[in-house]
Parts: structure tokens; sequence; C-alpha cells
């Protein structure tokens, strides 16, 4: 019996998805959860699995194709018949002679079997605030999937360790155009990673010595720069229905065309799904913001005194951003409507108190969610996000962790933020962004007198929807969140 394989819907807001590349052909047997394809949308790069065993019997969808959530997509004998019918259909026809675009399964086929090894090993993000990083290096967004094989990959997949590389390694090397047999490869079994290729590049570079090769690099950092995510956007939205995008209008506006040193960068599929999102976000949903001052004192002496103990026993150290969490769960307990989902005619208290964590990644923003987060402790909360943080980077998200936020949390202090406006993540009606722990003097009443004193202060900025909650509901929970926090005790279990 033939099992229809559909695109799957990879985050509630989701409508559509890319087929970056097919993992399987035509013919081949496949056991149940085996990877069939890998899918990108706008939130996340993923691999679907098979739902049943048998043989893939036909495949709909060409690699870099995109089609609407629930397009059939392939199809899979359970019964083991197909693979007979294939054999018959192959011996009785002849065999016509391949286009690029029917080619293109057949040579991304070698690569299905590449460890993922190096995307598990993937850095996980600094989430302290107290001495914020630098921002993690941006490249320029990968260009749509193209359907066609270029020299580049067909050379990777016969090169042995070279070909098995991450969907993203294979974007970068055809985006410089180099052919990798010439790099190298740092990762296991000989696996090219992509420090290996971005140290190739500028080894080329700095070999060129003219003055075009060493202008390139610097023009290419700065559009970069330009079209790099703002941590201070809000998570793709999550749509309880899906919504289409508002039309375009009539006369857009027009764009300059692009003068000697210009440099025009594709938009990556994410970054596609994330603008249209966006837009519609912002123009359906009237968003009004709440910003109140936090003295941290308390919780920046608890986290030092138990920092050493936590890092010796846990192997990571305890992040301000699970001590919010904390925080934030605990007060929804009172404050149950900015837990809820605005539906259009209705407002939906959840019972779940489901936690989104916005994660910044290279090519834009996802928001894995941490579920039934109100009965985690600090520590079960501190590991679930270095854990989801760390999968996001690569690319290793499961869906369940992209569905079902009602309450988000956006971490922009790391990199240095004082105040940022972040857009609502619908159908939630509420984010709260955590700003930069700074010292700051702070004036403090003892004993009747009035003192000056140096402070750990963080601003917290409440974005909400204003069909559903007003600016009294939104300043009495961040007033209740804020005394959470200044009245921290120091005997505060972490575990």
């Amino acid at each position: 019996m033939a099992t229809t394989i559909k695109m799957p819907q990879l985050g509630e807001s989701v409508t559509e998805g890319t087929i970056e590349r097919w993992l399987v052909k035509e013919g081949d047997t496949v056991a149940q959860y085996d990877p069939l394809f890998e899918v990108v949308t706008d939130k996340v790069n993923a691999e679907v699995p098979a739902e049943v065993a048998g043989t893939v019997t036909k495949i709909l969808v060409p690699d870099g194709e995109t089609v609407a959530v629930g397009t059939p997509v392939a199809e899979i004998d359970a019964d083991g018949a197909g693979a007979s019918d294939v054999a018959s259909e192959a011996l009785a026809e002849p065999t016509p002679p391949q286009t690029p675009e029917a080619a293109a399964p057949e040579a991304a086929a070698p690569e299905a079997a590449a460890p993922e090894a190096e995307e598990a090993a993937a850095p996980e993000p600094e989430l302290e605030m107290e001495a914020a990083p630098a921002s993690p290096p941006q490249t320029a967004p990968d260009p749509a999937p193209d359907p066609t094989p270029g020299p580049t990959e067909v050379a990777a997949a016969s090169d042995g360790g070279a070909a098995r590389m991450t969907p993203a390694v294979r974007r970068l090397v055809r985006e410089h155009g180099i052919d990798v047999a010439q790099i190298t490869g740092s990762g296991a079994a000989g696996r090219v990673t992509r420090e290996d290729v971005l140290a190739f590049v500028a080894g080329d570079a700095s070999a060129a010595g003219s003055p075009a090769a060493s202008t390139q690099p610097e023009g290419t950092a700065t559009a970069a720069e330009a079209v790099a995510p703002s941590s201070t956007e809000a998570p793709p939205p999550a749509a309880a229905t899906s919504v289409p995008s508002p039309a375009s209008p009539a006369v857009p506006t027009p764009v300059p065309a692009p003068t000697a040193g210009d440099t025009e960068i594709p938009l990556s599929q994410m970054r596609k799904g994330i603008a249209r999102k966006m837009t519609q976000v912002k123009q359906t949903v009237p968003h009004a913001y709440t910003v109140v001052e936090v003295d941290m004192t308390s919780v920046v002496r608890w986290r030092e005194a138990n920092n050493m103990a936590f890092k010796a026993r846990e192997g990571a150290s305890l992040s301000y951003v699970a001590v919010v969490v904390k925080a934030v769960t605990e007060t929804l307990r009172k404050h149950p409507t900015l837990n809820s989902q605005f539906a259009e005619d209705r407002i939906i208290l959840k019972q779940a108190m489901n936690v989104g964590i916005a994660v910044a990644v290279d090519n834009g923003l996802i928001v894995p969610v941490i579920h039934n987060a109100d009965q985690l402790s600090i520590s079960g909360v501190n590991a679930r996000i270095r854990d989801i943080s760390s999968r996001a980077h690569a690319g290793r998200l499961r869906l369940d962790e992209l569905q079902g936020g009602t309450f988000t949390v956006n971490n922009t202090g790391w990199f240095g933020s004082v105040v940022s406006m972040p857009i609502v993540n619908a159908p939630e009606v509420a984010i709260l962004s955590m700003e930069a722990i700074v010292k700051r003097p702070r004036v403090l009443e003892i004993e009747g007198e009035d003192v000056i004193a140096v402070r750990h202060m963080m601003n917290m900025t409440c974005s909400f929807d204003h069909r559903v909650l007003d600016g009294a509901q939104v300043g009495f929970f961040l007033a209740d969140v804020r005394t959470f926090l200044e009245e921290w005790d120091a005997a505060t279990p972490v575990g």
C-alpha cells in the first residue's frame, strides 16, 4: 500500500517549505524514521523522516522547489511491492538522458549518509549578560537553493571525506565557487567544516594581493552587516491559523539601481519568511511598550556565590536568563492574561506555561520553546536553554520544540542593549526583553537616610498586543517580576 509523504508544518505559522535536497532516490528502501529530505523554512532547517518503512516509488517535488504545507512530495510503498515495479519499469523502458534537474537527487545521494557530528558540536551561544561577548560573525544570507548541482557539488560528491559536509557548508562552498577538493577537512573523518571554507577563502584573498581582491571582502562584510538580523527583532510570529500575506502595494516604492561598488545579496528562505511575517504582525497587531528598571544586585550576588559550584557540577555557567524565566513563570500565575493567545473573536487563556527563548542564528532568528517551564527548577531551565540554543545553532531542533509557545523571553542584553522594542510573537500577546545588567548609581533609603550606592541595574521591556492587554495590566505584571527579582533570596536553591 502506497503512503503519501506530505510537506510537514515545521512551526505553527509556517505555511510553506523548500526542499533543499533529497536524501533518497526512487527505488531506495527506507526504514521508518529514516531521513528522506532536508527542508528549509523561515524558522528552521530540518530533516524530514519517513513515516513508514518501505520503498520510495515516487519523488513528486524536486530539489530546490518551494511548496505549501500539506503538499504531497513523495510516495512510499509500505508493502515493498514498489521496488519490483520500479525495477521492471527500468528494464522495460529505455533510460532517457538525464537533465540536470533529474540528476540533482542522485548527485546528492552520496551525501545522505554524512554524519552530523559537526552540527551537534556547534558552539553554544553565550547567555550571560554581565560580560557581553562580541557579536557572532555574520555571513551573507544564502541564496535560494538551486536545483541544478554545480561542478563544485559534483566534485564534492566524488571526493570521499570532502563530500561529507552540512547543507550550510555546501552553500558556502557554492557561494564562493570553491573546488572543495582543494580544502583539507578538519572535521571528523576528514569532513570539511565552515571554518575550513572560511580559512580557505581568507587565504585566497590574502594571496591575491590585488586592489580588487583586497576591497571585495570589505564590501561583502559591509553588505552582510546591512542585512544581519537585528537582535531587537522579535521572533517570527506564530499564527493560530494560516493567514495570507498582505497584498503588495499596487505601485511599490522604486529602488535605485545598484551602482559601482554595491553588492546585491539574495534573501535566504528564512529571511524571506521573517520579512513577510514581521510585516504581517506589525500591520495586524497594535503594539504598545512598557519599560521598567530592575535592581539585579541580589541576583548577581546569588549567582556569584553559586556559579562556581554549579559549573563544576553541571559543566556550564548559571545563566541570568534562567533566573528571569523563573521569575516570569512564577509571576504569570497571578497575571494569566499575559499567558494567552488572541484568536480574533476570543482570548484563550493557556493552561501550560510554554516559554519561547529567542535565539539569533547566522541567517535569522528562531524561537524554540521550553514546554512547561514553570515545572522546572532553575537548574532545569538553565539546562534546557543551553540545549535548545545549541541545537538551534546546529539546525537540529525537533518539530515539537518550535510549537506551542505561550510567552516569549528575549535576551538582547548579551550584546549590551539597554532598551529594545521586540515584536510580539503572535498569536502570543506579550514578549519580555531583558537588557544588559550594568552598574549604575542608585539612591537608596537606609535607616531613613538617602544614600547613593552602586547597584547592578537592568531594564526590562514588555511589548504587548493592545487588543488584549492594556498598560495597567502589563505594568502590574512587570512590577511583580521586578519585586520577585529585587527580593531574590540568597538561599534560593539552584536545583
